[in-house]
């Protein structure tokens, strides 16, 4: 009984602070050290925490990740050692010229300088068969996505962080593949194909600020997370009675425009409550180049490492997942699905469930506009 009493305790004291918007770095460690002592006094062996989980967002924003380049995984190189079975993701760039390694874009085709905003509109995600599988038998999924000011809009204020979690509970009705028919995988064999899910965050209010992402002197930093988990994290349960009616990744909880001291503080909560999380799509921040005069002050622009962001689709893959670009040159992309050519729009979700059968991806709509925002004065950068 007593255990029950302590969970009880904790999730009220979660729910109303979580309700009341109060994320306030005060807050947050205060929450944390309440969370933890709460744990203690708990039964032995709690299979919620997850200390790796919590290692990695403790020092998530302290951290920027290497793009991965190349398109092939056989030339696949940057990133980490061990890139044939990494989930960190390869970020492609399509437009009417087809895919393109988005670390490797023409430079000169950015925003010539200054300031700019930028949308991520996350579009569409497309699972696996193995991966939606994986969805379908463990407790629930998570997609985090984060971009991050590289520099503040005045000195005299920090730069802030704009994030999104969404979620997505196994079993609800809407998560189910998208077709009922079987597709040939690439080994040669029959599957049930994966599950197609519209992700656009156009009409939700709580992700219209990713769609006006102010990044003064054009640069920033990018990163998307996907994982699934064994059984209902703690801070899962708690977004569960505030959002009554969660649909396939419906927006959980978003931050538009945080103080990156209050995401960080937040990030130590967020890594504690996790529940032993089988990655499918897992980054660090990393750096984004909107404008060629944020490229040129870095100072080795012939050598900088990072995303460039243009007008387009990005797509993401994991690398341990990464189509052979011959495969992929054969399609194109409408409405963040990939497809072959000419496909109807009424057949979007069951044509691009049945392409790239083997793969995991998620889509976002990007838009790049000059802007003239505050940022004369010294600022403090976050990278």
């Amino acid at each position: 009984m007593g255990h029950v009493k302590s969970s009880s305790a904790r999730r009220d004291f979660l729910t109303v602070a979580f309700s009341a918007a109060a994320f306030s770095p005060l807050w947050l460690d205060e929450a944390l050290e309440r969370v933890s002592l709460e744990e203690q006094a708990a039964s032995d062996g709690h299979p919620d925490l997850n200390d790796k989980s919590a290692e990695f967002w403790n020092t998530f924003l302290d951290q920027t990740a290497q793009p991965i380049l190349g398109r092939a995984k056989g030339e696949l190189r940057g990133g980490g050692s061990d890139l044939a079975n990494s989930p960190q993701p390869v970020f492609l760039h399509y437009d009417s010229d087809g895919f393109k390694n988005a670390a490797q874009l023409d430079v000169g085709k950015l925003v010539e300088g200054g300031d700019v905003i930028v949308s991520v509109n996350t579009s569409t995600v497309k699972l696996s068969p193995k991966d939606f599988k994986s969805f379908s038998h463990l407790q629930n999924a998570q997609m985090r996505v984060d971009v991050v000011q590289a520099q503040a809009i005045l000195p005299v204020i920090e730069a802030l962080a704009y994030t999104v979690v969404s979620g997505m509970r196994a079993g609800n009705s809407k998560a189910k593949s998208t077709s009922s028919s079987t597709s040939k995988s690439t080994s040669g064999g029959t599957q049930s194909p994966g599950s197609v899910q519209n992700l656009s965050t156009a009409s939700d209010a709580n992700w219209q600020k990713m769609q006006t992402i102010p990044l003064p002197g054009g640069e920033g930093r990018w990163a998307l997370n996907l994982e699934a988990q064994k059984k209902d994290s703690l801070f899962y349960k708690v977004i569960q009675i505030l959002v009554k009616e969660v649909g396939v990744f419906g927006p959980m909880l978003s931050f538009p425009g945080i103080a990156i001291t209050a995401l960080q503080s937040f990030n130590k909560l967020y890594g504690a409550l996790h529940s032993r999380p089988v990655d499918v799509i897992k980054t660090l921040p990393t750096r984004v180049f909107a404008t060629q005069e944020s490229v040129q002050n870095t100072g080795a622009p012939g050598a900088v490492t990072g995303i460039f962001l243009q007008k387009g689709t990005y797509v993401l893959f994991p690398a341990n997942q990464l189509p052979n670009p011959n495969e992929l040159s054969k399609y194109t992309v409408i409405q963040g699905r990939i497809v072959p050519p000419k496909t109807k729009v009424e057949d979007l979700d069951d044509t691009a469930a049945n392409t790239l059968v083997d793969s995991t991806y998620v889509t976002f709509d990007v838009g790049v506009k000059p802007a003239n925002l505050v940022t004369n004065a010294p600022s403090t950068k976050t990278t």
